[in-house]
């Protein structure tokens, strides 16, 4: 898998990985909701975790949606490729379901999500450690790519089965985003998102043991010369520079 060409927040059609998670939840209580943590809310959409979307009566929740957003930032960091927007986001959610819903798909076992986990990685260039930093920082955990990956292996799995039909998914697609009733709630996407950025580790200033200066021969005043190396092999030198006048 190509790093440079894995884009976390493309559509389904375009192979974009699929990331519906039930992790974050967020509160609804001011007109500009933010971030919470309360326990995992329920498939069924609740005061707390009202729809975003929704397509042909089944719900996106705004926790789904929210923590769709965090992992495809998380993961484009990691990737090395700049994140989608919010709407693509959603978008590619609403693709997911039109997809699943036509293709239904089993979970894959764990052992083909780790030997995923595994290729993503390896295409990342990132160890198991700056993954779990980076998953971190978003508020995330291993358990949450984990069921990410396990989304993205049975959409792309329905998807090959809707194409072995003969039809694009593109086209497919399509077809079926016109016909399907979908409503969105934009007021609801006002989230404010508390997006961590990455800062470059100061460089350290440098230590006495880590700066030396060049060696060099000097007259003396009375006559003769004096070597610095010379000097510093009996003690520590102090050396001090008058301005000549005149």
């Amino acid at each position: 898998m190509d790093q440079k060409g894995t884009r976390w927040g493309v559509l389904v059609a375009t192979g974009g990985v699929a990331l519906l998670l039930l992790v974050v939840v967020i509160g609804l209580l001011g007109r500009e909701p933010v971030l919470l943590s309360p326990p995992v809310p329920s498939p069924t959409p609740t005061w707390a975790d009202p729809p975003v979307a929704i397509v042909d009566g089944q719900p996106i929740g705004l926790n789904f949606w929210a923590e769709a957003v965090l992992l495809d930032r998380a993961m484009s960091r990691l990737a090395g490729i700049p994140a989608p927007a919010p709407q693509e986001t959603l978008d590619r959610l609403i693709n997911e379901v039109l997809v699943l819903r036509a293709a239904p798909q089993s979970s894959p076992g764990r052992e083909e999500v780790e030997a995923r986990i595994a290729a993503l990685e390896a295409a990342w260039g990132a160890t198991d450690e700056q993954v779990a930093a980076t998953l971190g920082e978003f508020g995330l955990d291993r358990a949450a790519l984990e069921r990410a990956v396990a989304r993205l292996m049975m959409v792309q799995q329905a998807q090959t089965a809707l194409e072995s039909q003969g039809t694009p998914i593109q086209d497919w697609l399509t077809r079926q985003r016109s016909r399907a009733r979908i409503v969105t709630y934009p007021e609801r996407m006002r989230v404010s998102f508390v997006i961590p950025t990455p800062t470059a580790s100061p460089t350290p200033p440098p230590t006495p043991e880590s700066v030396q200066a060049p060696d060099f021969t000097l007259e003396r005043a009375g006559g003769g010369t004096l070597t610095l190396s010379e000097q510093m092999a009996r003690g520590a030198v102090v050396l001090i520079f008058f301005q000549r006048c005149g």
